[in-house]
């Protein structure tokens, strides 16, 4: 930018200088760091600008849209983001050159592949999660960017590309240059920090459970399962940071998996003891003396002396019943799983396998292939609209107005709230214009050098970066950030016509009201996304009743979790009448009820290896095929009390066992009982003689 090359502003440098270092007292508005990233922000900004004039690339200001996309408050999420960048940056600018070397001359064809590649990448971007979600939409507008802005001249789509990929090259390494430098906080940090407070509170609800003061509401137990579920994301992005990270983030996996195991735990503890179950005071004292404070065990040899312990029935004293086999197997499993939690947050903080931490612990999330597909559907109606709108207008610019509308209508269409996203380009947008022509015209002509250049900007960069930290001002902030630096329109020679300003950014104002009414006419609706989640539901539970189910594992506790955690998240976009409490209810139930005989047949099938008790296990495993709802969970009921008889006299790996396989089929089995209305309503498990 040659009227920047010379130097300036030392004064209005120093007052400006003065402005940002005056809230070092941060005020109680700001969140902590705010101003650290803000800083951090425009000093990477103003690199990659620097470093696009230096090399003297065409559109220089995509090095800055770049540094404003990737702007996040952590490293790992920095890095990550710029990985999936780069990634779908390159898939879209190959994909950008293919339409064109094909349908270069044929301009519904070539929109028509843009359509179907947009649809493409976000029916991907909907199915995956975190910044590979973000990639995946980055490829589809990728080709929208370089596809339709060399629409005109097609002969230059190759070197728009290389022009493309240099800035955003220039834009990744100057953000990460910048927080190197500056040591921007980690993300591993960040998610030691929270599987610690995570383990305190779950720990803490696992005392109470046990010592009988009752387990916490749905609200606040769902509360603390969504933390530990969002750090699933902190792990995505802390794999960047670290040179071990696989054996860290496995340490993590782990410790959350067995958290979450231990909510379920509590919850059954509670409920029990809750309903007055058939549980002698002395099993229930014995049980938390052995359970203490909670601290798990230190070797499997004291965890087997506890078993013993809590198993042992003097001569002469009736059998376990099936409620106190369920009690006891549920808090060993607590003991258990607190290991695991220990020595996972321990190999994490370490970078050493500690011994009980679950190896190849995987995460499962619930997918929505129906909401992929209408998401998908929905941008490539939205991409044509607005290509028949452009076309129809006979306007020589509406290219422009078609590429953005291709670029935020992908980034905003797979979230819940488009509608934020809607008011956000009609906010945003408008508002960076203003901003843009302010800067434009009435403030860089009077100045010169990059300092000056700096400084003009870096009110911009600091409203743009309080706007992105606040959750509800975020698509605000998004639009107004990075559509600033596109209508400012930066160029290696600047040109500063009112008029010509006027003339470009009139298509962006297009884009805007284009954009609005595409998301707000047709929003997503929760009352489907929450049915999907209760037919998902539904759908396990009968692979269950058929033997085709999971068995209990770290994938499927995991994506229980987080089925009801998005059944949650829909059920609060619902009117709060008390059907729609109802049906929530019956989801975490129906849940329940899953976890519960994947647990069952888990222990079953280890069982089915005891030559001694075969035959009663094999007509256990037969009668969950062909459960009979008029009896409900009666006869699971008296199959779990034979096992418990059987295992008596049993080794003690065997007896656990049949413990294990007992408590599984009790849980079932009250289960069942207060679900069977539902079952038998939905057709979940069909009634006896009903075809199947």
């Amino acid at each position: 930018m040659k009227a920047m090359e010379q130097g300036g502003g030392t004064g209005m440098a120093t007052a400006l200088a003065r402005w940002i270092w005056l809230p070092a007292a941060r005020p109680a508005w700001l969140p902590p760091g705010s101003i650290a990233f803000c800083l951090r922000s425009w000093a990477a900004v103003m690199l990659a600008l620097g470093v696009a004039f230096w090399l003297q690339i065409d559109s220089p200001a995509s090095a800055g849209v770049t540094v404003m996309i990737l702007t996040q408050p952590l490293r790992g999420q920095i890095l990550s983001k710029a990985l999936y960048r780069m990634a779908g940056t390159l898939a879209g600018a190959a994909v950008a050159i293919g339409l064109i070397a094909v349908f270069g001359q044929d301009r519904v064809m070539f929109l028509g592949g843009v359509a179907l590649w947009l649809g493409l990448c976000v029916v991907l971007g909907t199915l995956a999660r975190d910044f590979r979600a973000y990639g995946a939409l980055l490829a589809g507008y990728t080709v929208a960017i370089i596809g339709i802005g060399c629409i005109d001249r097609p002969e230059q789509v190759f070197t728009v590309a290389i022009f493309r990929v240099s800035a955003i090259m220039i834009g990744i390494v100057s953000v990460a240059v910048v927080n190197d430098v500056t040591g921007s906080p980690t993300a591993w940090h960040r998610l030691a920090t929270g599987l610690r407070h995570g383990a305190g509170e779950v720990r803490r609800i696992a005392r109470d459970a046990v010592n009988g003061h009752g387990s916490p509401d749905d609200v606040t137990w769902l509360s603390l399962a969504g933390h530990i579920m969002a750090l699933t994301s902190q792990v995505s992005f802390a794999r960047t940071e670290l040179a071990d990270s696989a054996l860290r983030m496995t340490g993590a996996r782990s410790a959350m998996v067995s958290m979450l195991d231990m909510i379920s735990c509590s919850r059954a503890i509670s409920g029990i003891l809750r309903m007055n179950e058939d549980v002698r005071p002395a099993i229930l004292a014995r049980v938390r003396q052995r359970f203490g404070d909670g601290t798990p065990f230190v070797d499997e040899a004291e965890a087997s002396r506890a078993l013993d312990h809590l198993l042992h029935i003097d001569p002469g004293e009736p059998p376990l019943t099936p409620a106190e086999a369920y009690l006891i197997e549920r808090t060993m499993a607590l003991l258990t799983y607190g290991r695991r939690v220990t020595d996972g947050i321990r190999t994490l903080a370490e970078g050493r396998a500690a011994p009980r931490i679950a190896p190849g612990v995987r995460i499962a999330r619930q997918q929505d292939p129906v909401l992929a597909l209408l998401n998908g559907a929905r941008v490539m109606a939205g991409f044509t609209a607005a290509a028949i709108i452009c076309i129809l207008s006979g306007l020589p610019g509406t290219t422009t107005t078609l590429l953005q509308v291709a670029t935020i209508l992908t980034l905003s269409i797979t979230t819940f709230d488009t509608r934020a996203f809607g008011v956000g380009a009609l906010v945003g947008v408008p508002l960076s214009t203003v901003c843009a022509f302010v800067l434009d015209t009435r403030i860089l002509p009077y100045g010169s050098g990059m300092v000056f250049f700096s400084l003009m900007l870096a009110p911009i960069i600091f409203a743009s970066c309080l706007l992105l930290i606040h959750p509800r001002l975020m698509p605000v902030g998004l639009n107004f950030g990075v559509f600033f630096f596109i209508v400012l329109g930066l160029d290696n020679v600047h040109n500063y016509d009112p008029t010509q300003f006027v003339d470009r950014n009139l298509y962006y104002m297009l884009s805007a009201v284009i954009l609005f009414f595409t998301l707000t006419l047709a929003p997503p609706s929760a009352r489907r996304r929450r049915f999907r989640i209760a037919m998902a539901v539904a759908m396990t539970l009968r692979r269950q009743f058929t033997g085709r189910g999971d068995i209990a594992s770290p994938a499927l506790i995991s994506r229980q979790y987080d089925r009801l955690l998005q059944a949650r998240t829909w059920t609060g976009h619902l009117p709060q009448k008390p059907i729609t409490l109802r049906v929530f209810d019956r989801i975490v139930s129906l849940g329940d009820l899953n976890g519960a005989l994947a647990r069952a047949r888990r222990h079953l099938v280890r069982a089915a290896a005891i030559q001694a008790v075969a035959e009663p296990v094999a007509r256990t495993q037969d009668m969950l095929r062909t459960l009979n709802l008029s009896e409900a969970g009666a006869p699971l009921l008296g199959q779990a009390t034979h096992l418990l008889a059987a295992a008596a006299t049993l080794p003690p790996a065997d007896r656990e066992t049949l413990v294990g396989a007992a408590s599984g089929l009790f849980g079932a089995s009250r289960l069942l009982d207060r679900n069977a209305r539902a079952l038998r309503h939905y057709g979940i498990l069909p009634v006896p003689g009903a075809p199947r």
